[in-house]
C-alpha cells in the first residue's frame, strides 16, 4: 500500500512539474538527487565533474518534462537522461563510451562471503569501488543500475536504449572483469 501512494504521490508531483510548478519539480529533485548522483559519478569515474553534469541532468530533465510519457518509471526516463548526460561529458574529454575491456582477463571467484568485521566491510567495500571505477563507462553504468539502483535488465535496457540481450552480455562481462580485476588486486596485496 506504501509503495501505490508513493507511486500516485510521484505521478502528482510530475503532473504539476508538467504545469510549470517549480515546487513539485524541487521535490522530484530532492527524491532522486542521490542516485543521480551516484549514477553520474560512478559513470564518469570520478566525483569532479559529477556535480556539474548531474546539474545538468536535472536541468535537461526540466526542459524535457512535458515530453516525459508514463509508461515507463519517471527514475528510468530520470536516470537515462543523467547516463546520457555523463556519456557527452565523457565524448567531450575525449574517453571512448563503449570501449570493450582488455580481453585478457580470465573468469576468477571472488573471494567467499562471511560474516565481516567493520574493517573487513570497509576493505570489501573499498574493493568493490575501486573494481568499478576499473570498468568501462558503458559496463559500470549497468553494474550501477543493476546493483545499485536495483533495476532489472529490462529497465536498464530502457534507460540506455540497448537490446536486452547486450546489457545481459555487458553485465556479465562487466561481472567477469570485476572479478579478474579482484583476483589480481588481491594477489598483488598479498604479494603473491
Amino acid at each position: 500500500m506504501a509503495v501505490q501512494s508513493d507511486t500516485l504521490a510521484e505521478l502528482d508531483l510530475i503532473h504539476r512539474a508538467k504545469k510549470g510548478d517549480h515546487a513539485a519539480f524541487g521535490m522530484l529533485v530532492e527524491r532522486y538527487k542521490d542516485q543521480v548522483y551516484n549514477l553520474v559519478t560512478r559513470t564518469l569515474g570520478n566525483q569532479y565533474q559529477a556535480d556539474d553534469v548531474a546539474q545538468e541532468a536535472f536541468i535537461r530533465a526540466w526542459k524535457a518534462l512535458s515530453h516525459f510519457e508514463e509508461r515507463s518509471k519517471f527514475s528510468s526516463w530520470l536516470y537515462r537522461i543523467a547516463i546520457n548526460c555523463a556519456f557527452t561529458e565523457l565524448r567531450r574529454s575525449g574517453k571512448p563510451v563503449d570501449q570493450l575491456p582488455p580481453e585478457e582477463m580470465e573468469i576468477v571467484k571472488l573471494p567467499g562471503s562471511g560474516a565481516l568485521s567493520a574493517e573487513a566491510a570497509f576493505e570489501k567495500r573499498d574493493l568493490v569501488e575501486k573494481l568499478i571505477k576499473r570498468l568501462s563507462p558503458i559496463y559500470r553504468s549497468i553494474v550501477v543500475l543493476f546493483y545499485l539502483q536495483d533495476m532489472d535488465c529490462q529497465e536498464i535496457a530502457a534507460v540506455l536504449n540497448r537490446p536486452v540481450g547486450t546489457v545481459k552480455a555487458y553485465l556479465h562481462r562487466a561481472r567477469t572483469e570485476m572479478r579478474s580485476s579482484a583476483e589480481y588486486l588481491l594477489k598483488t596485496r598479498s604479494g603473491n
